[in-house]
């Protein structure tokens, strides 16, 4: 499944109010805009949306969603409204036919699709769970399983935050399992990974580095060799641990430079939802940050190559300009705030002031630092 498109709106009327107008998405698409233009906020809409329909968030105190997916070459419209900790309107529409529809009260009607050859049937779900959740049913509902599998398979990631490199982990027998959801639980996902995969794991995560351009002989957990800690009570602390080509020693998750472990964080959770065969949507804000002209530029064109090779849907914002090259103008879209609202201008929908700016010879970035999508060249002159 694929999220093709998000409109979303809180707080309506009232100060706090916020929306975003519709965003169309592909396969790839980079957001770009200036500061404080909704980029990162774009990302945490999706994001939440996905908690939604997932079951890991409750109703919002004020949203509502408008959004298209596309699956199986069919069309899922999802809407539903939250106030007050409540869902107040819900609907699925597929290909045209309401699959679900309810509302405040949590009252509604549902296909089913094994009685009387399908039919549809009444239905009261609490007021402060979301009907796509709670009425999950691969036999009679089947059609919201695609829906639940989008939204708990998507990850979202802060690129510009640590990541959790000051986090280490204790295996503890019998401990519960990591939240693979988590972007700090990057040592338990590795071991998760090399558990489950062996080395076309740990080989994948060194390939992938040496397209960034960092070359590895090995990649492990264990514990730490730039600083001494004591066992814990319940095992000893382990971190990541790196055996680079031009060194005799090991690097720890401690030593590695702040670029470094972005890059080695990110491909671990993407590696390891590639190998799993759960990859849906990728989001990651502010990807390149940390990371040099070279790098930036590979590992922006590692993940394009994986969204084409696995059709893993990524979603990426960013202000850095060497990014920016990187990416063709076709799948960018560009942000703009204006008081409360935010929208996205592309090729679908300004395909002229896009197509055009393709002849003047100047670099993707310029379309951004001379606002061409507002003053397109060669207007008013």
């Amino acid at each position: 499944m694929k999220l093709k498109s998000i409109e979303y709106s809180e707080r309506n009327g009232e100060a706090q109010e916020w929306s975003l107008e519709r965003l169309l998405l592909g396969q790839k698409t980079l957001l770009v805009g200036k500061n404080a233009s909704g980029k990162s906020r774009t990302l945490n809409v999706i994001n939440g949306l996905a908690r939604h329909l997932s079951g890991l968030q409750p109703p919002s105190v004020s949203g509502t969603y408008n959004c298209e997916f596309e699956h199986e070459e069919k069309i899922y419209t999802y809407h539903c409204v939250c106030a007050s900790g409540e869902v107040m309107a819900e609907a699925l529409v597929i290909d045209g036919k309401v699959s679900l529809e309810r509302g405040p009260g949590g009252v509604g009607k549902i296909w089913a699709e094994k009685i009387d050859k399908g039919s549809y049937i009444d239905f009261q779900t609490p007021p402060s769970e979301f009907a796509a959740v709670t009425r999950r049913d691969s036999i009679q509902h089947s059609f919201l399983e695609p829906l639940y599998q989008w939204a708990a398979a998507l990850r979202h990631f802060q690129f510009g935050s640590n990541l959790g490199k000051d986090l280490f982990a204790v295996f503890a027998a019998n401990g519960a399992e990591i939240n693979e959801r988590d972007q700090k639980a990057v040592v338990g996902l590795f071991r998760n990974g090399k558990r489950d995969f062996g080395d076309r794991f740990t080989s994948a995560l060194i390939q992938d580095m040496k397209e960034v351009g960092y070359y590895l002989d090995s990649i492990d957990i264990g514990a730490p060799v730039s600083v001494v800690l004591p066992p814990t009570p319940n095992g000893e602390i382990h971190g990541l641990l790196l055996k680079e080509k031009d060194l005799e020693g090991f690097t720890d998750q401690i030593g590695m430079s702040q670029g470094m472990y972005r890059v080695l964080s990110l491909l671990i959770n993407v590696d390891y939802f590639q190998l799993k065969g759960k990859g849906s949507c990728i989001l990651v804000d502010d990807i390149g940050e940390g990371l040099d002209f070279e790098r930036s530029c590979r590992l922006i064109s590692l993940l394009r190559k994986k969204a084409e090779e696995f059709k893993l849907q990524i979603v990426i914002s960013t202000n850095d300009r060497f990014v920016m090259n990187e990416v063709p103008l076709e799948e960018w879209a560009v942000a703009q705030r204006k008081g409360n609202r935010v929208s996205f201008k592309n090729i679908e929908n300004s395909r002229q002031i896009f197509e055009n700016f393709k002849f003047t010879g100047l670099s993707n970035f310029s379309f951004l630092e001379l606002d061409v999508i507002n003053e397109p060249i060669g207007e008013g002159a």
